[in-house]
């Protein structure tokens, strides 16, 4: 969702596409192979996109945005296939190359009392950076430079104003909470799955978010009220 026109100071990916390399570990990749068929297409696309910003540059200028079709949930090989995406597609994408990397397959769905987004995150050199599918550049990655999670979903808060109210308000911030997901209980299906992955979001709908800013008297868990947030984009 486009919520920002100002230019995010928050460590985008830089661009020198060497910083980050990731080592392609053919034993490893064969492992994986045991129980994931990949296509030679497949295969010559995830030794190609071996950084994060190669990652990232191949989402922008090669996979669309696409908010249309919300009711789809693509993995890797769909989105190779439709060359489209929204933010949970593009985080599954992202997680599927990081994980034949040796990274493990983590997405982090950010919630907001208006609308969530997903990214992919991975550590390197003991700091949290992020890969993510978004038409505000502002909601896209950020460098490996953050302690914690919550760090980096911090450094998203400041653009995640209420895109239902007035666009030229951006002081009421929505963005609650956030969890962090291991794709691998879904294995393979995020990977090869030709269906959509409707069961990952409904996963996203019951799973715990961690308050951002808990109260006192609150707890630091939550769980979202489904109905209700049906009931908020009906009216919207």
């Amino acid at each position: 969702m486009e919520r920002s026109r100002k230019p995010c100071p928050f460590g985008l990916l830089g661009s020198n596409p060497s910083v980050g390399v990731f080592h392609f570990n053919k034993i490893f990749l064969k492992m994986k192979e045991r129980k994931i068929r990949l296509t030679k297409k497949e295969r010559d696309i995830i030794k190609k996109l071996n950084t994060p910003r190669k990652i990232q540059d191949y989402i922008n200028n090669n996979i669309k945005y696409d908010f249309d079709n919300d009711s789809i949930v693509r993995s890797f090989r769909m989105v190779l296939k439709d060359r489209r995406a929204n933010c949970l597609d593009g985080a599954i994408f992202s997680a599927s190359v990081l994980y034949f990397y040796g990274k493990k397959p983590l997405i982090v769905c950010m919630e907001a009392r208006d609308m969530d987004h997903n990214i992919a995150v991975y550590k390197e050199n003991g700091k949290w950076g992020s890969i993510a599918q978004s038409r505000d550049q502002n909601l896209k990655e950020r460098e490996p430079r953050f302690n914690s999670i919550k760090d980096l979903v911090m450094s998203y808060y400041p653009y995640y104003w209420d895109c239902f109210s007035d666009p030229e308000d951006i002081t009421n911030l929505t963005l609650r909470g956030y969890s962090l997901v291991n794709l691998e209980r879904f294995m393979p299906e995020f990977i090869v799955s030709e269906e959509s992955l409707n069961h990952i979001e409904d996963f996203l709908w019951q799973t715990r978010y961690r308050f951002l800013f808990p109260r006192h008297d609150m707890k630091k868990f939550y769980r979202i009220d489904k109905k209700t947030e049906k009931l908020f984009f009906e009216e919207h």
